[in-house]
């Protein structure tokens, strides 16, 4: 059972509110409080979802990083309306967002590209991602040879690397309540406000 907590205020600006719910996760949770669920659907309409890792949001959305060519990428390329989908244990808290996919200005991802490890970049480099891997020492032999050929030079970014901005039109707060008459918030845009409505559990 867990502890009598608030409802949810419908009037409340749903990015202040995953703010005020992200902070308290970033508190809370013991891995990855930025992980996050994120379905894409491909040209053939089948969904596929994994996890990936959000690097910075504010009102215009949500970004995370990938290459391009990856199966992600492919099927962004194809349907760029994607649902992503915060889960907080620790919180007995998620935030499910729906909302269109844009990649982010090149200045923007070289920045954080420049922040990421050396061994990360190299990674960039090295991984075909989502392709066929014969083994491991095939991905060792590319690491390897990106290492040599960045030795004592700066690492640029990739050309099929790069990040994408999730730009929301949905978003859904739940919150756990007992006896699973959980808490249930829906936040669509009309025009450029966000109407709030309640929803059964």
């Amino acid at each position: 059972m867990i502890k009598k907590r608030k409802l949810i205020n419908i009037r409340e600006n749903p990015i202040n509110l995953f703010t005020k719910w992200f902070k308290l996760a970033e508190q809370n949770e013991v891995n990855d409080p930025n992980a996050m669920n994120l379905a894409t659907i491909d040209k053939s309409l089948k969904p596929s979802s994994r996890i990936v890792l959000l690097k910075s949001y504010d009102d215009k959305g949500f970004i995370f990083y990938t290459n391009l060519d990856s199966k992600k990428g492919n099927s962004i390329r194809d349907n760029p309306y994607v649902a992503i989908n915060f889960y907080w244990k620790s919180l007995r808290r998620q935030i499910r967002i729906e909302g269109k996919v844009i990649i982010v200005e090149n200045i923007l991802a070289e920045e954080y590209f420049e922040t990421r490890p050396i061994g990360s970049k190299v990674g960039a480099w090295a991984s075909k991602q989502s392709k066929i891997l014969k083994n491991r020492d095939e991905l060792k032999k590319r690491v390897n040879f990106f290492e040599k050929k960045f030795l004592n030079k700066k690492i640029s970014k990739p050309l099929n690397w790069s990040g994408y901005r999730i730009s929301p039109n949905l978003y859904e707060f739940w919150q756990e309540m007992p006896f699973r008459l959980h808490d249930r918030i829906e936040f669509k845009k009309n025009g450029k406000k966000w109407k709030g409505k309640r929803l059964y559990p």
